[in-house]
């Protein structure tokens, strides 16, 4: 079993509320799952502007 951690901050700066923001990060999540089997979650900071 391998087990890998990483850190992925996303700067959106043409986001101008935190649906358009979900929606990004929404997108990226499942790209991610169908295309490696990893889990992914979302820590806190999605209220920055």
């Amino acid at each position: 079993m391998f087990v890998g951690v990483a850190r992925i901050v996303l700067r959106l700066p043409g986001s101008r509320s935190l649906k358009d923001k979900r929606r990004v990060v929404r997108s990226y999540k499942e790209r991610l799952a169908s295309r490696f089997p990893v889990s992914v979650a979302e820590i806190g900071e999605l209220n920055l502007h």
